[in-house]
């Protein structure tokens, strides 16, 4: 059965909920015959009559949401206490069991970033295929678009969608094709379904009771392209619930927004019980009325579990909402497992060659170290006085300052309790090298100032030994900043590279830089920036 095609205005643009997408569960129907119509009409009205007096359908239906956001890492974390992919899949066939009518969603933000995205295999970087092979073996059916999908390049987007086995929903992101905005799609055999707008999920009970229940998806733009457009995710909402409501008992959403966002799209949808959110990484729920916004840890370290009941008669919903942590209490489910481990066994192969033992603690962080993106863009953060701290003590000379660019940080996390040597990758997937530089003043107080400004991008600096001043003055060490002053700082090589965020004449040809001293093999620290982080915390733990 197929979602009826309306059109949806959003802005200028003419958007279809698209009656190509199924919904969850469901057959496509076949056009009957004028004689079918009739035999189908007489069987239809005699079960109706039939369940009138049998008093078999009370009106009422319970359904199950399992929500995940913001899952980056397969394997569970924390030396197995917290989360894994074959936890949750587990959970879900129980839930299952409780109730056939549950719907595995996850509110955006898989594919990107994780270290084994990063890793090279069979000749090219993984690219989230890691994640798409679990969510396929766990069961996951619905998925929206979270920001870090577009971390990815175009094909290699395309390439995932493609390979998924579950819908994607979106409401508000779509692909710009010529210039023009058109609908993201799925590729199959060589036929193309582009992805709805939202969708039904028609669910039915022991006793005959039938709900359809309408799913909308939206995304905050954070992270622009230029083959992405992005409608405004308010409107997007408010346009689907109108086009759904006609077709649905209930709506429900699921959003990969800002929690304030969060709260003001509830607030401009009273009918809609339960927003299940995402970007946030950790837990929490609020409410605007009576509607619900729930997001659950990032990383599967919980997941929220939605009971709804709808009431097909009066219309009325009640949501039960409950967080379960995904711990060692949790069965793994074998078959997602066996996927998980297989990648884990990849990644190790390939981590191994760089460090001896990639699961030693080497830190415990009784304060959570932050390398969450909107800490560490917008503010210095202790993981990166951490990993400054880390550069300076791995240079070969003594060194006035380290800087490097937040955006070198990958794992939009904290880091909590016992941290392991491949947390570390985790944190730093791309590594790199760093590079001993001497650099006159005026430069070095240039590339500050834009480090600052630079705030809200991974151009905005980390540093050690470096304090602003006020008024564009720096203190270097405790001393003001001479511009005609030579100064031995120690830097990683992509800051270097001319590459990052208004520092493209920041090069080694720069005029201002006097000298380059890099590492010229792997037993140097400064070899990979890593190694020098490790290194540092085994010998101040």
């Amino acid at each position: 059965m197929y979602f009826p095609a309306k059109k949806l205005l959003y802005l200028t643009l003419a958007l279809v909920l698209w009656a190509c997408t199924p919904k969850i569960g469901q057959k496509t129907a076949q056009t009957p015959s004028d004689e079918q119509k009739t035999e189908l009409s007489g069987q239809k009205e005699e079960k109706l009559v039939k369940a009138e007096n049998a008093a078999e359908n009370d009106g009422i239906i319970d359904v199950i949401f399992l929500q995940m956001n913001d899952v980056y890492e397969i394997a569970p974390l924390q030396g197995g206490k917290v989360g894994g992919l074959a936890r949750v899949a587990s959970l879900y066939q129980q839930l299952k069991d409780e109730n056939p009518n549950t719907l595995f969603v996850l509110s955006g933000d898989f594919l990107s970033p994780s270290l084994l995205g990063t890793l090279k295999y069979q000749g090219q970087r993984i690219k989230g295929r890691q994640m798409v092979e679990t969510l396929n073996a766990a069961g996951v059916q619905v998925v929206t678009f979270g920001n870090h999908e577009f971390d990815l390049k175009e094909k290699e987007l395309q390439d995932r969608i493609n390979e998924s086995s579950f819908m994607w929903v979106s409401s508000n992101v779509r692909h710009l094709v010529g210039g023009k905005p058109v609908p993201f799609y799925k590729e199959d055999l060589d036929e193309k379904r582009q992805l709805p707008a939202a969708f039904i999920w028609e669910v039915k009970d022991a006793d005959g009771t039938v709900a359809n229940i309408g799913i909308f998806g939206v995304t905050l733009a954070s992270n622009p392209k230029d083959w992405v457009y992005y409608l405004d995710p308010f409107q997007a909402a408010q346009q689907a619930v109108e086009q759904l409501k006609p077709v649905a008992n209930v709506v429900v959403g699921l959003t990969h927004l800002e929690m304030v966002q969060d709260l003001k799209l509830a607030g401009m949808l009273p009918e809609v019980p339960l927003l299940m959110g995402g970007h946030d990484h950790d837990n929490m729920i609020d409410s605007v009325g009576a509607v619900v916004v729930a997001k659950a840890d990032a990383n599967a370290k919980t997941v929220y579990v939605h009971r709804l009941r709808i009431n097909t008669h009066t219309g009325e919903t009640q949501l039960q909402s409950e967080l379960v942590p995904i711990t060692p209490a949790i069965p793994e489910e074998p078959a997602v497992k066996e996927v998980v481990d297989r990648w884990m066994r990849i990644q190790d192969e390939i981590i191994g060659q760089v460090i001896p033992d990639p699961y030693a603690v080497v830190y415990h962080a009784t304060e959570p170290l932050d390398g969450r993106e909107s800490s560490i863009r917008n503010r210095q953060t202790n993981m990166g006085a951490v990993i400054t701290a880390a550069m300076e003590a791995s240079a070969k000379k003594p060194v006035a300052c380290a800087i490097f660019n937040s955006g070198g940080v990958r794992i939009d996390d904290q880091l909590s309790g016992d941290i392991l040597a491949i947390d570390w990758f985790r944190t730093l997937p791309f590594g790199g090298q760093l590079w001993e530089v001497d650099i006159r003043g005026s430069l070095l107080k240039k590339v500050l100032d834009i480090g600052l400004e630079n705030k809200g991008t991974g151009g905005y600096l980390q540093w050690y030994g470096v304090k602003p001043a006020g008024q564009g003055a720096w203190l270097i060490n405790g001393q003001p900043l001479e511009e005609s002053k030579t100064y031995h700082i120690i830097l990683n090589d992509f800051l270097l590279s001319g590459y990052e965020t208004r520092l493209d004449f920041f090069t080694p040809e720069h005029p201002d830089i006097l000298a380059v001293d890099k590492p010229k093999d792997s037993s140097d620290l400064r070899y990979d920036i890593r190694k020098a982080v490790i290194a540092y915390l085994g010998e101040n733990r």
